[in-house]
């Protein structure tokens, strides 16, 4: 692998993580370092970091805190 390219890689935690979960992309950035930008789109959403996944997930937090307060409203009368 290109040793900028491994250095930016190293620089952002969240993509080494990635890669190393997904030790494919090793072999891809050494043929195509070009592809390190596709592979910081595909390492934020498996990490769940994309805008829509994060709306999804405070959605589902409201949902679950509404939830909350409703038992707590019933079990209060």
């Amino acid at each position: 692998m290109d040793p900028l390219i491994y250095q930016q890689v190293k620089n952002n935690a969240s993509v080494l993580y990635y890669m190393r979960h997904d030790p494919s992309w090793y072999r891809k950035l050494s043929r195509n370092p070009m592809a390190l930008v596709d592979m910081e789109k595909q390492a934020k959403i498996y990490q769940g970091r994309t805008i829509p996944q994060r709306v999804e997930r405070i959605s589902e937090q409201m949902q679950l805190l509404g939830m909350f307060l409703q038992m707590a409203s019933t079990m209060k009368d």
